[in-house]
């Protein structure tokens, strides 16, 4: 039987899911994560207490990616009608295997979706949270902003189609009831509603964080600069397109380090998402992005460790931020563009007072902005039945 405050989120927005399903609990929320077959396994914060499938060994073959889906089908239809609301992280995953091959699709449209269709067809609310750019508008839409800069700068340009952007669209307006907007644009597409969203446990992300022997860092005398880069074996390489502005970055560390500054570069890779912060510990300045014009998962992470944050900020949507949440009036990041990077990053660095005003602000800003009983509690009384 379903209770009235039951939540199933499918595939998990890396460990935000996890905090939301914890304090929902607390709550008396039935509340439970469902793994999709694709979903990276790096990024997944736990294994424990969580739905899956059974992982086949051999995704590529047709047979095994037809056989996977219909696994990950059979766990949902066994769960799916338990909770009122469904929580899809990014695009919901097509059965494509049953939509297209037995013409599902032609019968009730391209932008039919099972799942989300046995959903609505029992009284699911169901909520969209966006994954990144093209979850949100279309590449036209972003075209539009900035002159492309923000598209013309993205690795994934070429493998962005803008019809298979707009039939998602389609489909988030056909079955689901609102889409989260993080409160700093609206978008073209989609209805959302602003909220607090992103939580994070400040407890485990915290400044005193005690960083394990096995996850220590090589001593040194350096100011560790942190940016997540993707230089290697990418199509954000160094001589492509780069959304996070890295090769400016790059350029400008090389300067302080010739100039003799005692400054390093810290890139972080290979690391499963539950010891990321040990690492994020360890930096001393972090460098978000300075093409896109918001931070994203590293930023909410490192400003709950208190660090001293460099990000670009669009002017527009910092407006609209301080529009959507008149309780702020100013914001902890230090603002850097691919131009003034290096005066920023040079400010920091001769600057250690600076550098710990900042890194307090940082926290100050997670422990109101990002606290999981907040957020939680006030994205659970958005949901409850009318």
């Amino acid at each position: 039987m379903r209770r009235k405050r039951s939540i199933l989120f499918i595939r998990p927005d890396y460990h935000c899911s996890f905090f939301y399903r914890d304090e929902l609990r607390k709550l008396g929320w039935k509340a439970d994560i469902l793994v999709d077959p694709g979903y990276p396994e790096g990024l997944l914060y736990s294994s424990r207490d969580i739905l899956r499938p059974p992982r086949l060994p051999v995704q590529h073959l047709r047979v095994f990616r037809w056989l996977t889906q219909l696994m990950y089908l059979f766990l949902y239809l066994a769960v799916f009608w338990r909770y009122r609301v469904h929580v899809y992280y990014g695009r919901p995953p097509v059965v494509d295997c049953l939509e297209a091959e037995m013409g599902l699709t032609k019968l009730f449209g391209k932008d039919f979706l099972l799942t989300a269709w046995l959903a609505r067809a029992v009284g699911c609310k169901l909520v969209f949270v966006p994954t990144g750019c093209h979850d949100d508008d279309t590449k036209a839409d972003w075209q539009l902003l900035d002159d492309g800069n923000v598209c013309n700068n993205c690795g994934f340009f070429d493998r962005c189609d803008d019809r298979l952007n707009s039939l998602n669209f389609s489909r988030i307006r056909r079955y689901f009831d609102f889409s989260v907007g993080l409160g700093c644009k609206n978008s073209r597409q989609l209805a959302e509603r602003h909220f607090k969203y992103k939580a994070i446990d400040l407890d485990l992300w915290s400044p005193a964080l005690e960083v394990p022997p096995e996850h220590r860092l090589p001593p040194t005398a350096n100011l560790r600069i942190l940016h997540s880069a993707y230089l290697k074996g990418s199509s954000r390489a160094w001589q492509g397109r780069n959304i996070k502005g890295s090769p400016f970055v790059l350029d400008a560390i090389e300067r302080l380090q010739a100039e003799g500054h005692p400054v390093e570069y810290m890139y972080i890779e290979n690391k499963p998402s539950n010891q990321m912060r040990f690492y994020q510990a360890q930096a001393d300045i972090v460098v978000e992005q300075l093409i896109y014009g918001w931070w994203g998962s590293t930023g909410v992470e490192t400003m709950a460790l208190g660090k001293p944050v460099v990000c670009y900020l669009r002017p527009a949507w910092k407006d609209f931020f301080f529009r959507t949440f008149p309780e702020y009036s100013s914001l902890p990041i230090v603002e850097a563009d691919t131009r003034s990077i290096y005066d920023v990053l040079k400010r920091l660095v001769t600057d250690p007072e600076l550098r710990a005003s900042k890194g307090a602000e940082s926290r100050r800003f997670a422990e109101t902005y990002f606290n999981p009983e907040r957020n939680v509690k006030a994205f659970a009384e958005m949901l409850e039945p009318s």
